[in-house]
């Protein structure tokens, strides 16, 4: 070997090495990974991971350009073909999802920065990066939005239809729409719409909460703001509506404020529409071994096999809707006070109807007067 030939084979060896310890670098990321250098004006791969050949499926051999790795696959992307290289940076800079067999892949380009935000070559002469993630199971969740979205949208018709044509038919035919349900049937068509948008919104949210979507809210304050606004479904339906609440501090629980104000507004409009014209429900709150419960009465005859049973906990097989109206929102409440480590129950009371228990955990344990040293505030269809 001549004097030199040395150094350029002592380079290329370093060089070699550079690249390996790239090469073992890019192996241990989870996913793809195709690193680029400038040579002749183009990018041309330096290295590319085990992962990013195994995701598209063929071998990425050194030295092929940007546009002979993604040229090819650009065609499938939203924006369609790339013109050239260029063009193909630019996009893949902004991010591309691409579809490739069966999977979907995300990918997107970087330049390699050195000091002072100047662009200068790194080990191996690395000009830029392609990553390349599978978000395969993102878009196919995505895809199943869509579509319940598009179920939603059709099963709203139907009850949003039905409103729109007896609002005009008691413009036009005051007697038509009384024969046809008149306001009652408005209601309850109201209702059942607004279930199939609570029910989705909720199945959508609640496999996906973390416990850091929770926080620290006053459960007594959250009643306390709430039944004036359920008085007018009970106004509307002339039943009288009580709350007993003890007059004591904040009763503080963990978890989705909007969520618990939900599950508690389905009970007692449960209870209200339930009720007949001049019947009671009742609100008690209470607290006592470290637990907030809300007990909710009505008149109304109790669920169907609750005095046989004594105690109903499941609610999953009680019927979405009764010659009453709508049954909404039992399974909806349960579920909600499950997540938040609470429980619901349905027992029978002494007026021939049910008092629904909801039972949730709070931040500060000690109890506070129940119900014998309970203010009774809310009296008679007013605060």
């Amino acid at each position: 070997m001549t004097a030199q030939a040395l150094p350029q084979a002592q380079a290329a060896a370093v060089r070699d090495a550079e690249i390996a310890r790239l090469e073992a670098l890019l192996d241990s990321q989870p996913w793809g990974t195709v690193a680029f250098g400038r040579e002749g004006g183009e990018h041309r791969v330096v290295v590319a991971n085990a992962r990013a050949q195994q995701m598209l499926g063929r071998r990425v051999a050194t030295g092929a350009s940007l546009m002979q790795v993604f040229g090819a696959l650009s065609e499938n992307a939203a924006g369609g073909a790339m013109a050239n290289e260029e063009a193909l940076c630019e996009a893949l800079a902004r991010g591309l999802e691409i579809p490739l067999g069966e999977s979907w892949l995300w990918l997107k380009l970087a330049h390699v920065e050195a000091g002072e935000g100047n662009r200068a070559p790194a080990h191996g002469g690395i000009d830029a990066t392609v990553a390349l993630i599978d978000v395969t199971a993102l878009r196919r969740g995505l895809d199943e939005r869509i579509a319940s979205l598009r179920f939603l949208s059709h099963d709203l018709r139907s009850p949003l239809n039905s409103i729109i044509a007896l609002s005009q038919l008691a413009e036009s035919d005051a007697p038509a729409f009384d024969q046809c349900g008149g306001m009652d049937q408005i209601g309850r068509l109201a209702r059942y719409a607004l279930t199939l948008g609570e029910n989705f919104i909720f199945s959508s949210v609640l496999g996906n909460l973390r416990k850091n979507d929770f926080s620290r809210f006053d459960l007594r304050a959250t009643v306390r703001e709430l039944v004036p606004q359920l008085e007018v479904a009970a106004v509307y339906r002339r039943v009288l509506l009580r709350l007993w609440l003890p007059d004591e501090a904040a009763v503080w629980i963990e978890g989705v404020r909007s969520f618990t104000a939900r599950a508690f507004q389905n009970l007692v409009d449960n209870a209200i529409q339930a009720s007949r014209p001049g019947s009671t429900v009742t609100i008690l709150f209470k607290v006592g071994d470290g637990h907030a419960e809300i007990h909710v009465s009505d008149q109304a005859g109790g669920l169907p096999g609750l005095r046989a049973k004594g105690r109903i906990e499941r609610f999953d097989t009680q019927p979405n809707r009764s010659s009453k109206g709508f049954g909404l929102g039992l399974k909806l409440a349960a579920q909600i006070v499950g997540m938040h480590g609470g429980t619901l129950h349905a027992e029978p009371n002494d007026e021939a109807g049910t008092t629904f228990v909801m039972r949730l955990p709070c931040l500060t344990p000690g109890d506070t007067p129940a119900a014998t040293a309970a203010v009774h505030v809310f009296k008679q269809g007013a605060l």
